[in-house]
């Protein structure tokens, strides 16, 4: 009979068939990839994630939101970024909205759309490296979710569960997310004021992976990763800003230049804006001090305009 071995290292195929082999960070301004690109790493933010689809409740009150600390990637192919879905509007905004405004809105119901134009992209390598983990999607009918659910009602009303169960049961909150729900988007409307929408989204099809800092790094830092209590989530959300503080910078997803595989902007303007953005980081910015004029040249060259690719896609 024969064995498995037990360590699989030397199975070096790390291709994805089916998937992309790229994780794709998006931003909606340019100063937000500019921050990126100077710090040399994507610092995590309190992010609100619905989780009603749980029925959560601790003394008659429904915990139907968390705000969790995280950066977010997708591996969604490249073809599809920029690929238009149909659009499933809900609510009296939309509603409100005229043919013309709705048919606009299908035409650009992207990625793009929903995320920013710009983005920064790493291997699927490199996100395995930093621990990033792909978001479970939970069907809120199946056991699983329903089993779950009771699982952890039943530790938020207990008092003499141990400590680690119990928070190894909160932990799972940070990497899943329900197959589909509601999500606003900020339209433009055709006399040119802006509307919020709320559209039912399928959150599977965001191919969503994610990066939570070490438990044991926000203890010594006093930071807590997920924040259930309604009346402190503004509070946690307020701080975002402190989290680029070099005190917390063990929280940080860090790279180097040579790790980032793309560099999307929306057109040519923004393409300066950010040439002239590498062409000034600081040579202490830059791990290898080996030819560092040569280092910016190659991160240029991976600049990629959105309003140009999409043409070819």
């Amino acid at each position: 009979m024969c064995s498995i071995d037990s360590d699989i290292s030397y199975l070096q195929y790390e291709d994805y068939a089916q998937s992309a082999n790229t994780l794709f960070h998006f931003l909606t301004k340019p100063e937000y990839l500019k921050q990126i690109l100077i710090k040399r790493a994507l610092i995590p933010r309190y992010c609100i994630e619905t989780i009603d689809y749980l029925n959560i409740h601790n003394e008659g009150f429904l915990f139907d939101k968390v705000a969790i600390l995280q950066k977010c990637f997708c591996d969604i192919p490249f073809h599809k970024l920029a690929e238009s879905f149909s659009v499933n509007g809900v609510g009296e905004s939309y509603n409100n909205l005229n043919s013309d405004e709705k048919a606009d809105l299908e035409k650009n119901n992207t990625h793009f759309a929903y995320y920013g134009e710009y983005a920064i992209a790493f291997s699927k390598s490199w996100g395995e490296k930093k621990n990033l983990q792909p978001i479970h999607y939970l069907n809120k009918d199946s056991i699983y979710t329903k089993d779950y659910s009771s699982l952890f009602n039943t530790i938020i009303n207990s008092e003499d569960l141990p400590a680690d169960y119990a928070q190894d049961v909160l932990n799972r909150l940070s990497f899943i997310k329900p197959l589909r729900g509601i999500m606003q988007r900020r339209i433009k409307r055709l006399d040119s004021s802006f509307v919020t929408v709320e559209l039912y989204k399928n959150f599977h099809d965001e191919c969503e992976w994610r990066y939570i800092p070490n438990s044991e790094l926000l203890t010594s830092l006093n930071i807590e990763s997920i924040i259930a209590n309604p009346t402190v989530i503004p509070f946690y959300l307020d701080i975002n800003k402190g989290l680029e503080n070099d005190r917390y910078k063990s929280l940080w997803l860090d790279f180097s230049y040579d790790e980032i595989r793309y560099i999307i902007v929306p057109d040519t303007n923004a393409r300066v804006d950010i040439i002239e953005t590498i062409l000034a980081l600081s040579d202490t910015c830059f791990e290898n001090q080996e030819n560092i004029p040569m280092q910016k040249n190659i991160m240029i060259s991976k600049i990629l305009v959105l309003s140009e690719i999409r043409k070819d896609w």
